[in-house]
């Protein structure tokens, strides 16, 4: 479990590609691989007042259904651990209270008092219902430990490159390999292809975009990186299910009801 204290950037987690703002909180599941980058602003010294800060709760869970085996009824909880497998992230009045017992636990020395702030928060797990699921139903985990320094290097580069062109040679000679064997072992990791991978990230950007309000839908292609205004229609469309223009609307609507 992960709260975001301070920061902001993009995070993967399983075959989801998305921005990330503090305050959120994302529950991730064992075995699904998943990385937040900082913006660059965060490894500047020209903004020494931006640290990246977040608190993170990790704990086993087939020891801990072990442990507490017999105590108390345990099928909602193996539910929710089951359902983390594709990573949740957290809204509501679910977030707020996860996230006060979260800091809580952080705060607290080493006592009895950790243990029953973590058996409220397995509570609240337990009984959840405010969450958006991350990862896709058939996602699949293909990655092995020995992936971890290649893959990164690659979303380093794209997270960095992304609003220009780029090219799949000079992508694939990051990590010392031809096109062809670039593609076929990238798919194969994150079940994508790389040209879907750079369009998602780009969409991504797009949507942080539009929800600050901060530019034109005419402009967006542009500056996420596409070249030209329809095939940012098509994939915006393709990835969110809407039109660039509708969901622009469903964010200032949804802005216009948390002032009233």
């Amino acid at each position: 479990m992960s709260y975001i204290v301070e920061s902001s950037g993009r995070r993967i987690i399983g075959d989801s590609i998305d921005t990330f703002e503090h305050d959120e909180l994302t529950f991730i599941g064992a075995n699904l691989p998943h990385v937040w980058h900082n913006d660059e602003r965060y490894f500047e010294a020209v903004e020494p007042s931006s640290h990246a800060r977040s608190v993170t709760l990790f704990f086993d869970a087939d020891k801990l259904i072990t442990a507490f085996e017999g105590m108390v009824t345990m099928q909602k909880l193996k539910s929710i651990l089951q359902i983390a497998q594709r990573g949740m992230k957290f809204f509501g009045q679910t977030k707020e209270k996860l996230k006060a017992l979260l800091l809580q636990l952080a705060a607290e020395e080493e006592g009895f008092e950790r243990m029953i702030l973590l058996l409220k928060i397995l509570d609240t797990l337990s009984n959840a219902e405010e969450y958006e699921l991350l990862s896709g139903l058939g996602y699949t985990n293909n990655y092995q430990l020995k992936d971890n320094d290649r893959m990164d290097k690659v979303f380093k580069y794209v997270f960095a490159n992304f609003s220009a062109d780029i090219h799949l040679d000079t992508v694939s000679a990051l990590i010392n390999m031809n096109k062809q064997a670039f593609c076929r072992y990238f798919k194969n990791r994150t079940q994508k292809t790389f040209v879907e991978f750079v369009n998602e990230v780009r969409i991504s950007h797009a949507c942080k975009l539009m929800a600050d309000g901060e530019q034109q839908i005419s402009s967006l292609a542009y500056a996420c990186g596409f070249n030209s205004l329809s095939n940012f229609n098509r994939f915006f469309r393709e990835a969110k299910g809407l039109t660039p223009r509708e969901y622009k609307k469903i964010m200032a609507d949804n802005k216009l009801a948390a002032y009233q």
